[in-house]
C-alpha cells in the first residue's frame, strides 16, 4: 500500500460500519480488493452488473487482490480483465476497512480514481460474468447507491457494502472540485 500511496497520494482511511460481516466477499477473501472508479472520456463513471445480480443492479467494478500482489499490479490486472481499457491512475482515493459491532474484517477495499485513455470496453475474462455496463455522471451516482441499499433482504448486506464505494467516490469528487 505504501508504494501506491507514494505514487498516487495518501488515501482517505475509512472504516465502514456494517451490521454484519457475514457475506461474500468480506467473509471469504483474505487479501481484499481494488475498486476501479473509471472516469470515461465523457466524464461519466463506468458501472457494471453481472448475470448473478438481481434486478441488473449496477456498481463500481472491483477485483480481488492475489497473495503477495502489489496494489497497482492488482488494479492494472483487474482493469484489463474486466474492461480492456487503458487508463491513467490519477488518485488513490480510499482505503476502506469494514467492521460490524463485534469485530473488524481483514478484508479491505482500495479505491483508485482512473481516467480512460483508450481501448474498447469489453471483458477479457469470461469468469467475471459481466452482463452489462453503463456510464453514470457524478450526479447520478447517489441514485445507484440508493438502489444498492434498497436490495431485497437476501442481498441487503451486500448492497449496503457496495453502496459505500459509490458514496465515497461522490464525496471525493465533490470535495476535489471545491
Amino acid at each position: 500500500m505504501e508504494a501506491a500511496a507514494a505514487r498516487y497520494g495518501q488515501p482517505r482511511l475509512i472504516t465502514q460500519r456494517l451490521d454484519s460481516l457475514a457475506f461474500p466477499p468480506v467473509s471469504e477473501r483474505i487479501y481484499g480488493e481494488v475498486c476501479m472508479a473509471i472516469r470515461r472520456r465523457s466524464g461519466a463513471f463506468l458501472l457494471q452488473t453481472k448475470r448473478t445480480y438481481p434486478e441488473s443492479i449496477m456498481r463500481l467494478p472491483t477485483g480481488g487482490i492475489r497473495k503477495e500482489e502489489f496494489l497497482e499490479a492488482a488494479l492494472r490486472r483487474e482493469i484489463w480483465e474486466e474492461t480492456n481499457l487503458e487508463v491513467e491512475i490519477t488518485c488513490f482515493v480510499a482505503d476502506i476497512a469494514y467492521a460490524d459491532p463485534q469485530r473488524a474484517a481483514r478484508f479491505r477495499t482500495y479505491m483508485f480514481l482512473c481516467d480512460e485513455v483508450s481501448g474498447v470496453l469489453q471483458s477479457n475474462d469470461p469468469k467475471e460474468q459481466i452482463s452489462d455496463w453503463t456510464e453514470a455522471p457524478l450526479e447520478e451516482l447517489p441514485g445507484y447507491a440508493e438502489k444498492l441499499r434498497e436490495m431485497k433482504p437476501s442481498w441487503a448486506r451486500w448492497g449496503v457494502f457496495r453502496a459505500a464505494a459509490l458514496d465515497i467516490l461522490v464525496e471525493h469528487c465533490r470535495n476535489a472540485v471545491r
